[in-house]
């Protein structure tokens, strides 16, 4: 029987050693409930080619339209914005190349999607489940976490507000970006995905003096798009 299709596309970028995930991430996106319309994958200068195809041959079995990319890696930011921009679906889920949908996550985003513009996938992580129960714009602006990388938005706040690119640690501002647009933010009741942690991970190699900068730059980003009482 065939699955129902969400106007959605699954995007990556992956370089690196970061490529061999790539069968466990596809796999995950061939096992859902709901199957995505696309899914783009750039490859930035990925090691494991033979990891690569198998993931593609994955999609291609399952039936899942699928577009390579390939580039140079020029940072995070301009490796996700290049895979945003090459899909035309009216939703997104960016999905990094280590990390795995679990196989309710579309269908989730897809029953939630009529009063939401961002969706916040939950996660599993280190082995217990993280949620964000209170999230909204005004939760973001305030410099709190609400979303993760997985999480699902539509395509147009992305065009408004793309990925920062002047450094690599891109996520929470983007965040700030649609919520600053008045993106509805609305939360899942169970995890979406599994966050793989290891030491090769950009969040594990990142500087100390980078994640830090990028802090700072996140709680400008807040402090100036917070809504101010009249």
């Amino acid at each position: 029987m065939a699955r129902d299709v969400m106007d959605l596309a699954v995007v990556t970028a992956a370089w690196g050693t970061y490529g061999r995930f790539l069968p466990d991430w596809a796999a995950s996106i061939a096992e859902q409930t709901v199957a995505p319309a696309e899914v783009v994958l750039v490859d930035a200068g990925i090691d494991d080619q033979d990891a690569r195809d198998t993931a593609l041959v994955t999609l291609e079995d399952a039936g899942i339209d699928h577009v390579l990319v390939r580039a140079n890696y020029e940072g995070m930011g301009a490796a996700m914005n290049l895979a945003v921009s090459r899909c035309s679906t009216e939703w997104v889920i960016r999905l990094d190349a280590d990390d795995t949908l679990l196989p309710w996550a579309i269908e989730d985003v897809r029953d939630l999607a009529a009063d939401a513009d961002v969706v916040s996938l939950g996660a599993i992580r280190d082995g217990r489940a993280v949620l964000f129960e209170k999230v909204s714009a005004e939760w973001i602006l305030s410099g709190r976490q609400g979303s993760l990388a997985p999480s699902a938005f539509r395509r147009r706040f992305w065009e408004q507000a793309p990925f920062i690119e002047a450094n690599d640690w891109i996520e929470s501002a983007f965040w700030v970006g649609l919520a600053h647009q008045g993106a509805r933010f609305v939360p899942t009741t169970r995890p979406g995905f599994v966050y793989r942690q290891w030491s090769g991970s950009h969040s594990a190699t990142i500087s100390p003096r980078d994640k830090a900068a990028a802090r700072r730059q996140h709680l400008d980003l807040c402090a100036r798009w917070a809504p101010h009482e009249s």
